[in-house]
């Protein structure tokens, strides 16, 4: 690991000897970012939407990603500037089967031999628990994980005292002189999924505003230059701490998977500074290089890059040998090539309208009428379908890469006031995510009514009849939300519930190898057919 480590580029470490005098001068700065990865260490195939190719990413380029690519980019890269910092905003793990099988190893490990300097901890970092990440990066991890916002201190199991040692508030980057106050913002919604054996979670989130300006303060009373965030709290958020937090230099960002070139730039409403804001996208489709002139402390310019990666980026050979290691055993255990069905155009997860998908239809009817399942009613969340799957041979891959995760099917029963509540919820839920559908449905049909004082459920029909408040449905779903995930408080607190233990991914697989051929129109299998009907 070591001298793949001194290829690709050290960590930066305090300067020895005498560092430049930089005062008065113009220094340049390169920041290379990259962003949720969520498991794509292996290229693969998908169709580039509008925006992608629209950023460089050519529709017929693919395989697209891998962390040997990135580890080719950020070589060159380094070699081709001076002071150089490379930052992640989170979410490398969960998204394809690599994580399933080596549970985070893979994912540290190779960011570890890229070089990573520092990453925030994201939501997905604790999808196998708190004390997952901290085997995880206690084996293999030799970058930063910073993470201002969590307070661990509460807790006395053994997990949370590693995380508090391992998770370091934010740090300086001495480069040549040049030194760098990196502070970690961590997201939120992180606390769903923080977990050991009793669901408990014991750590502490403090809010933006009561630790960004403190952090800072302490950054530049021990000698910072520049003050960077590294952020997982998505688009929004970073422009608008951005906006009024007047000790911040430069936001870099992630969580919301959405790549920006030019990056937006901020007008600080108290100092007038204008503070870019960098996002570079989300499954190692691109990296971004942001270069800033940088003047006794200030931001003068600022020059930004997106490398798109495809087919046409050479893969480093050393992270390819490495990599290969995993993808041996992997073949050899789940025959990834495996061909499960055949698609006739792209299979999406997302809908034309907002409302239901053609993936999430299916899953959805697979869940209901799986033998030993078979209720009247089947709902799962829509952020379960983490990918389109292309038009071609579908393999085993391509299963994983679009339901990574390791769900299962519980069976519950609802009232119909329950039903109305869970469905309120959707559209509540959705509206605030611009009226795009947080779940999809089987053997129901409704109006989201995305109204922004009151969102509501209308004109429910199970199966054909009308929702009968005062009668009883027996509900599929998957136990994350079942168990209150991403908001769920009306299934949370049923008590007729029975996981199953059936796999979703599972049932799935099933049905793609019963359907042969999708889409099927004339039997309305895996088709989008408005059984969510948005009302805006």
């Amino acid at each position: 690991m070591t001298s793949i480590l001194l290829l690709l580029g050290c960590l930066p470490t305090e300067y020895s000897g005498n560092p430049p005098a930089i005062e008065g001068m113009d220094v340049r700065l390169t920041i290379l970012h990259t962003s949720d990865i969520h498991s794509r260490l292996t290229p693969y195939y998908f169709e580039p939407s509008f925006t992608d190719q629209s950023l460089g990413l050519s529709s017929d380029a693919g395989p697209y990603g891998g962390i040997a690519r990135i580890g080719h980019i950020l070589k060159r890269e380094r070699a081709n500037s001076g002071r150089v910092l490379h930052l992640d905003s989170g979410d490398s793990f969960q998204g394809a089967i690599v994580f399933n099988e080596f549970q985070g190893e893979a994912e540290v490990r190779m960011l570890s031999e890229i070089g990573l300097d520092a990453a925030v901890v994201a939501n997905h970092e604790f999808d196998l628990g708190a004390r997952n990440l901290s085997q995880q990066y206690g084996g293999w991890g030799t970058y930063d994980l910073l993470a201002a916002n969590y307070d661990f201190e509460s807790w006395d199991l053994p997990w949370a005292t590693e995380l508090e040692k391992m998770i370091l508030p934010s740090r300086i980057y001495d480069l040549n002189g040049l030194r760098v106050g990196v502070i970690g913002l961590a997201n939120f919604s992180s606390l769903n999924s923080i977990y050991d054996e009793s669901n408990s979670m014991g750590v502490i989130p403090i809010e933006p505003g009561d630790i960004l300006p403190s952090e800072a303060s302490k950054l530049r009373s021990q000698g910072a230059d520049l003050i960077v965030v590294v952020s997982h709290m998505g688009l929004d958020d970073d422009q608008e701490q951005a906006l009024v937090f007047a000790d911040i230099d430069i936001f870099i960002g992630g969580h919301h998977h959405v790549a920006i070139d030019p990056p937006l730039v901020i007008t600080n409403e108290e100092t007038g500074k204008r503070i870019p804001v960098v996002h570079s996208g989300a499954f190692s489709k691109f990296i971004g290089r942001l270069d800033v002139v940088v003047r006794d402390g200030n931001v003068l310019s600022h020059d930004y890059t997106l490398f798109p990666i495809d087919r046409f980026v050479p893969q480093d050979a050393q992270i390819m040998d490495i990599m290969e290691e995993y993808s041996e055993e992997l073949n050899q255990k789940y025959n990834t090539d495996q061909i499960i069905a055949y698609a006739e155009e792209k299979l999406t997860r997302y809908g034309p309208t907002g409302g239901d998908s053609m993936l999430g239809n299916f899953t959805a009817e697979a869940m209901r009428f799986y033998p030993g399942v078979e209720t009247e009613i089947a709902l799962t969340n829509t952020l379960g379908i983490r990918a389109d799957i292309p038009a071609g041979d579908i393999t085993i891959d391509d299963l994983f890469n679009s339901m990574p995760f390791d769900n299962t099917i519980t069976t519950m029963f609802l009232s119909g006031r329950e039903v109305q509540e869970l469905l309120d919820y959707v559209s509540a839920r959705s509206t605030e995510r611009g009226c795009s559908s947080q779940a999809q449905i089987a053997g129901i049909t409704f109006d989201m009514v995305c109204d922004p004082l009151a969102p509501f459920a209308d004109k429910i029909k199970i199966n054909g009849v009308d929702l009968d408040p005062e009668g009883t449905y027996e509900l599929a779903t998957n136990n994350y939300i079942a168990n209150g995930g991403s908001g769920f408080e009306v299934l949370e607190r049923n008590t007729t519930q029975t996981d199953t233990g059936i796999s979703i991914r599972d049932v799935v697989k099933t049905a793609f190898i019963k359907a042969g051929t999708l889409p099927n129109y004339e039997e309305d299998i895996c088709v989008w057919d408005n059984r969510i009907n948005t009302i805006y």
